[in-house]
């Protein structure tokens, strides 16, 4: 399986990076590479079935969008194309589903089976159907405001966008188009349209950024959750009766640990890459588990998959413009879908439905106490995290509580496995003898949620004064890093977790 994290990758990488910029007089002709080693990239993730369907539907797609741009009754192929896009999507993420029942019926009639083993899901298929349901969307709404000619993409344009290496193996869900909250490491919206079409010549981005990310992936993704996971977390989720309660918590807090380390470096990963290439990727991750409240931790947790599903579930279902309890139950389905499409077991529908009766019940809250106090709703919000030092510390260990609570469901292999850790972690206090020292494992967890706000605020301030930096200033201390990153790190190399997704 192709990996980012390898020695094969980085020292391809390198032989790219010198051909890209060889070509930097000419965006078109990097463009081209940058298809050619993206579709490379694809076809050995999946081999012939991922590349032949990503070509298959990027045609498909491109045939809408003119449709859209410039046919006649432009709603209707929109309607279309999306429900194309998602009955893909389904049949693919499901077909295990299916592939009992099909096998069955084949052999009934004499017919071969053996070849349905053989069919994975495509590589990437989750985010770049994602990007042509939002591509899509945004082409009949620029018609409807009679501007469509500057807002269409070539096809070999498409094909890079939905094909864009960076992006298709786990995200984040880049946007053709500017999207609100969406935005670049400085704070700009990131819209690929115009970085694909442009005619000026490309330059590296903040390279002392981008080298940095790359040094912050590599721990966050290698080493720290590795180590995470091989020794606090799948030992005790793989057979939870046998470890004491206390270190059945330490494997949950754990979990919601390595899973922000492994997608959170996985995305520094991207755009780090992206900025090498003269791209601003959209950042997925702004500090989530300092959140206080879980409404403002989906507005900081995989941020390109929580602006999509507000955009194109959430609002077109009515948002809140039909009172409170249509939105509430809006909330409910949009993160309903978001579980479901997660994986197919129960276990993510219930996390799903979690994290929707957690904003309902906050949003009550909130209208409750503008009701009791004779104000406004927006004055109402987040009345705990505005009291006071103390009750912004509350509402974000309640949030992080809540938060890993409901990993518990995304974690375990089925809804079964779930609730007999829960049942492990209420009971198994008595007569079960710890095995590890979990308090240790507590005191390095609570001491870097203590420095992670010092972190993120160094990231911010690298961020704002990456111009000014001495390009070879962070040379040395990142060498150093990278170095303690190789002696420290597990053996082999990590996958990325929402690559599964």
């Amino acid at each position: 399986m192709f990996s980012f994290i390898s020695i094969e990758f980085g020292l391809s990488f390198i032989a790219f990076f010198c051909l890209y910029w060889l070509l930097s007089a000419k965006p078109q002709l990097q463009n081209l590479l940058l298809l050619c080693t993206s579709y490379l990239i694809v076809y050995l993730s999946g081999k012939a079935q991922a590349l032949t369907t990503l070509l298959v539907f990027t045609v498909f797609i491109y045939a809408i969008s003119i449709r859209i741009n410039h046919g006649s009754k432009p709603k209707i192929w929109l309607i279309t194309g999306c429900a194309i896009t998602l009955l893909n999507l389904i049949l693919w993420k499901y077909f295990d589903f299916f592939r009992t029942p099909v096998g069955n019926s084949l052999d009934t009639f004499g017919l071969n089976s053996d070849w349905l083993a053989s069919i994975i899901l495509p590589l990437g298929i989750s985010y770049y159907s994602f990007q042509a349901i939002s591509y899509l969307v945004s082409l009949y709404q620029s018609r409807s405001k009679g501007q469509p000619e500057s807002r269409h993409l070539s096809l070999p344009a498409l094909a890079l966008h939905l094909a864009f290496f960076p992006t298709i193996t786990a995200g984040p869900i880049a946007r053709a188009y500017d999207a609100r909250g969406l935005t670049d490491i400085s704070g700009k919206p990131c819209g690929m349209v115009t970085q694909i079409h442009t005619q000026q010549c490309r330059r590296i981005l903040a390279p002392t950024v981008a080298l940095s990310l790359i040094v912050m992936a590599l721990m966050k993704n290698w080493w720290l959750s590795g180590w995470i996971a091989d020794n606090w977390v799948d030992p005790v989720f793989a057979n939870p009766m046998q470890y004491q309660s206390l270190e059945i918590l330490a494997a949950i807090y754990g979990y919601t640990v390595q899973l922000f380390f492994n997608f959170s470096g996985y995305s520094d990963l991207m755009v780090a890459i992206g900025l090498l290439l003269g791209f601003r990727l959209p950042v997925n991750f702004r500090a989530p588990l300092l959140a206080h409240n879980i409404r403002e931790f989906w507005l900081r947790w995989h941020i390109s998959l929580s602006t999509w599903i507000r955009d194109y579930i959430y609002i077109p279902l009515g948002g809140s413009r039909h009172g409170t309890t249509r939105t509430q139950l809006n909330l409910l389905v949009a993160m309903a879908l978001s579980g479901i499409w997660h994986g197919n077991g129960w276990h993510f529908l219930i996390w799903g439905l979690l994290h929707g009766a957690g904003m309902i019940l906050l949003n009550l809250g909130d209208l409750l106490h503008s009701r009791l106090r004779h104000c406004t709703l927006e004055q109402a919000r987040n009345g705990l995290s505005k009291s006071g030092k103390a009750g912004k510390i509350i509402s974000i260990v309640l949030t992080v509580h809540f938060v890993c609570f409901c990993f518990v469901f995304f974690r375990a292999p089925t809804l079964n496995d779930a609730l007999l850790l829960l049942h492990a972690l209420l009971y198994n206090h008595i007569n079960v003898p710890l095995s590890t020292n979990p308090f240790y494992f507590f005191s390095l967890l609570l001491l870097a949620w203590i420095l992670y706000p010092l972190l993120a605020k160094f990231i911010t301030l690298l961020y704002e004064r990456a111009d000014t930096l001495p390009r070879y200033s962070l040379i040395l201390p990142l060498l150093l890093l990278l170095v303690l990153v190789l002696i420290c790190a597990p053996a082999g190399i990590p996958g990325f977790i929402y690559a599964n997704f």
